[in-house]
């Protein structure tokens, strides 16, 4: 841990270095000198794939053997463009300008390969003051964690946002639809499923977050935006 915060105060995206600008520099692989972390580096990323893909873990000194025995083959597209993302998540991690970053086009059959400076990405008004992009994603992080219940999830929305929550969703299950508990005949019901945790409704177990679809809207009988970001609630207690 004590290595990582000397890399990361090392290269500060404040400073207009190049190093710090995302100039980024082939290195020679060499597993038999621990100092340099490219053991450590693979021992990391094989083990996120491991998670990803439901597969056993490696220990370190597995993934320092298996690695000397590697046979070097034949680069193919799918080598090449984990290595052009991997160059733009290195620039992503330092923080560096936008016009840096470069979409790539990439076809070995011609041979060719093009990059371009991207756009900025496109934000949606929802209301003065507030825009959003098609990255956002907003976080609820209650200091009643596990205890949080729908209404309280719903105030702490529309405070936050200034809109109005309406109809909530988790992939393709409703958990709240407003159009129907509006109804007089289901006020007892609202009131109830209002006063509820979100973890029961959620049929929730450990786990520590949910991602929910919520509609909003700008006054109580406006019509729903188009565009807000998911939301992610999480049942950590938090101050």
């Amino acid at each position: 841990m004590k290595e990582w915060h000397e890399l990361v105060t090392k290269y500060n995206p404040k400073k207009k270095t190049a190093e710090s600008r995302g100039i980024v520099v082939a290195e020679e692989f060499e597993k038999d000198v621990d100092s340099n972390f490219h053991v450590d580096f693979l021992h990391s990323i094989a083990n996120l794939r491991a998670n990803n893909y439901k597969l056993e873990e490696l220990s370190w000194i597995k993934v320092k053997l298996k690695a000397g025995r590697i046979i070097p083959a034949l680069a193919t597209t799918t080598a090449c463009v984990a290595g052009l993302q991997t160059i733009e998540l290195i620039k992503l991690l330092k923080q560096v300008e936008l016009e840096l970053y470069r979409n790539g086009f990439l076809n070995l059959a011609l041979p060719t390969c093009s990059l371009s400076e991207p756009g900025a990405v496109k934000q949606i008004e929802l209301r003065p003051n507030l825009k959003v992009t098609l990255w956002d994603r907003w976080e609820v992080k209650s200091p009643k964690g596990r205890d949080i219940t729908l209404q309280d999830l719903l105030t702490h929305l529309e405070e936050t946002y200034k809109l109005f929550p309406r109809d909530i969703m988790r992939g393709a299950k409703p958990v709240y639809l407003e159009a129907i508990m509006g109804i007089p005949e289901k006020k007892k019901e609202k009131e109830e499923a209002l006063s509820t945790k979100l973890i029961n409704l959620l049929e929730l177990h450990d786990e520590e977050y949910a991602d929910l679809n919520v509609t909003f809207v700008n006054d109580p009988k406006g019509k729903i935006l188009s565009g807000t970001p998911p939301v992610r609630v999480y049942f950590i207690q938090s101050d």
